[in-house]
């Protein structure tokens, strides 16, 4: 019999898409969400549905207790308004608090979903899994100045980092420290995530910036976007054919702003942007949108973390993926589709 699978964060972008992947394969399926507003990307599925908050011990374990795969798909993501340290302690303190209750349920396999942000970019070749971020104590706690967002490393060749990748680095680091203790990890690396069911919209704002905002410019660089449901397929082959205490990287193609806008403006039938903004320009814009951002409450429209990614852009090796997950590799332009699509379905984007 297939193993009974627990997904946390099933209603979101990948979650769902986990969720998916796992009936496609025949696994009894749990899913565990937080808030019932997204439970709609679930609908229609055989599916147990639990609600949990991952905060409380009791309801945790109760969750877990039974499932021999063990999907973390609901990662702390931290807010721009928030302090750096605090975001860094809490993102840490909720990975261990699973992993200490997953010590007591012990399954035969726990995928953990990180993100591409944790691989630094290396000059002259395509980075992989080996150039995975270092961590230390002296990165996090009350040793780093209080500030918001962005910080500086204490080595003098690293560059200003986001707010979101440190606190992935710190969590990745934390959720591996617990093979030693016995838990059969996998970790997972995903690019930017596009395709339907991305309810809470985070990666679905590349796509939606084009087609429904229609940006007149863009700031041109190379990055790596991949299909959601090859993310979910390449999950449960993680469970399956992962090693223990390894990395995976999750990605597809490697794709310039332009191109990618261009793709997203011809397949929602609207006017492509016309002009590529200055770095310097999109700095501004940046810290002006993360200023709105901090008073109403809400995530920015331009991150200063995408204006961070222009001057290394993204540029990802998975042949280890492919290697040893054979993970699907479908057409960027297919996932845009897909995602334009279940956005008009939704009402998010007007026909």
């Amino acid at each position: 019999m297939s193993p009974r699978a627990l997904v946390l964060g099933a209603t979101g972008h990948i979650g769902a898409h986990v969720v998916r992947a796992l009936l496609a394969d025949g696994h009894p399926v749990r899913a565990a969400y937080h808030n019932p507003r997204f439970l709609s990307v679930l609908e229609g599925l055989p599916i147990e549905r639990v609600q949990v908050d991952l905060e409380r011990d009791e309801e945790l374990s109760r969750a877990l207790e039974g499932y021999e795969w063990v999907f973390d798909a609901a990662g702390y993501y931290p807010r721009i308004q928030e302090r750096r340290a605090h975001a860094i302690e809490r993102g840490i303190a909720s990975v261990n608090r699973l992993m200490r209750s997953l010590l007591h349920t012990r399954p035969s396999r726990v995928v953990f979903t990180s993100s591409a942000a944790t691989i630094r970019q290396v000059p002259g070749r395509l980075a992989n899994e080996t150039d995975a971020e270092p961590w230390s104590p002296r990165h996090g706690g009350a040793t780093l100045p209080r500030q918001r967002g962005w910080f500086r490393l204490g080595r003098p060749q690293d560059q200003w980092r986001p707010l979101y990748a440190t606190v992935k680095i710190a969590m990745e680091h934390e959720a591996l420290r617990f093979v030693s203790e016995g838990l059969p990890i996998v970790v997972v690396n995903p690019s930017l995530c596009v395709g339907e069911y991305d309810a809470h919209r985070f990666s679905g704002r590349a796509v939606l910036a084009f087609a429904k905002y229609r940006l007149p410019c863009y700031l041109d660089y190379v990055f790596n976007a991949v299909y959601t449901g090859d993310v979910g397929v390449g999950h449960v082959r993680a469970a399956e054919q992962g090693r223990i205490g390894e990395r995976y990287l999750l990605s597809c193609q490697q794709v310039r702003v332009r191109d990618f806008a261009r793709l997203v403006a011809t397949i929602a039938g609207v006017s492509p942007p016309r002009w590529e903004s200055p770095r310097l320009v999109a700095h501004v814009l940046a810290w002006g949108s993360e200023l709105v951002a901090g008073m109403t409450r809400r995530e920015p429209w331009l991150p200063r973390q995408v204006v961070h990614l222009s001057r290394t852009g993204q540029r990802l090796d998975n042949a280890k993926a492919l290697r040893e997950l054979h993970l699907p590799q479908t057409p960027i332009d297919e996932a845009i589709r897909r995602a334009i699509g279940w956005f008009r379905q939704e009402g998010i984007l007007a026909i």
